[in-house]
């Protein structure tokens, strides 16, 4: 969803999308796609936020269902009437800041990497060196932008999860969830997601950029001579193409991360969730593959 926006974004914004190739080192143009990206990103985070909801419970409950899964997490509200679906929005404040600071940085640094990348390549061997290396050096670039965005994330990542999977948290609000996390558990508990995060938002974001870059040099190429730009019809099914991709990519971190940074609380993930098997980076990734196909698909 936030490539999606992101991408109609570019579409409309002259600053990102129709710029020439001389002015796509500027300043201006880095800040365009970083402030793109950041608005895109926390925007559609924050509107799919109920279906997060729910796939959080279906992460950590025994194999619910969909709308099963939303009624148990609808029979847990408190208070009555419509008051009772803000439930749905746990986590909201961490998840709109978050994943503001989270698209800047990852659109915007793989833009200015992506190009500085192309740049030195270029000068050190024409375009023929360019051409040789553009995948290389595109994955490497989303790699890197990714890696210092989850560094912002990880923090209110490990917030979110713990408001959508401790009633106690989520009765406290975000700031002072956040205080009593530093207060007990220290500020590493912060970052305890720190290793999930990234092994669920790199592939991710290497997925979701270079697909779409790809996928859209393929569509100009087929529109040769009709227009220098995709229209914005092509930029949503490009965006879609990229976003299934990354997504089938992501998931299985995307659940691993659910049960290792929730409520110690938390039903009946509580072993994962404290984190008993699942210490290190290798722990981890045993883990996932001792859930098999299926398992990790949850």
């Amino acid at each position: 969803m936030n490539l999606l926006l992101s991408l109609l974004l570019a579409a409309w914004v002259p600053a990102w999308g129709r710029v020439s190739p001389s002015r796509r080192r500027s300043g201006r143009y880095y800040a365009g796609v970083s402030l793109s990206g950041a608005v895109a990103s926390s925007t559609t985070h924050v509107l799919v936020l109920p279906l997060d909801v729910v796939k959080t419970r279906m992460q950590t409950g025994s194999r619910l269902g969909l709308m099963t899964a939303a009624g148990a997490v609808l029979a847990d509200a408190p208070g009555r009437g419509l008051f009772r679906l803000s439930v749905f929005l746990k986590g909201l404040p961490p998840t709109a800041v978050g994943y503001f600071l989270q698209g800047g940085a990852k659109f915007g640094g793989y833009e200015a990497l992506k190009q500085e990348s192309f740049a030195r390549l270029r000068a050190a061997g024409g375009e023929e060196l360019t051409r040789r290396c553009q995948l290389p050096a595109m994955l490497a670039s989303a790699a890197a932008a990714e890696m210092a965005a989850t560094v912002l994330l990880a923090p209110l990542e490990v917030l979110k999860l713990r408001m959508q999977t401790d009633a106690a948290a989520a009765a406290r609000g975000a700031a002072r969830t956040l205080l009593h996390i530093s207060r007990h558990e220290g500020l590493g508990a912060l970052y305890k997601g720190l290793a999930p995060i990234a092994m669920r938002q790199v592939p991710y974001t290497m997925s979701k950029l270079v697909v779409y870059d790809q996928v859209a040099r393929l569509a100009k190429s087929a529109c040769v001579g009709e227009r220098e730009h995709l229209r914005p019809c092509a930029i949503v099914l490009t965006g879609l193409v990229a976003g299934a991709a990354a997504a089938i990519v992501s998931h299985p971190a995307d659940l691993l991360l659910t049960r290792l940074c929730g409520s110690a609380t938390a039903s009946t993930a509580t072993s994962v969730a404290e984190c008993v098997i699942a210490d290190g980076v290798l722990e981890q990734a045993r883990y996932l593959m001792s859930l098999g196909l299926r398992g990790a698909y949850a």
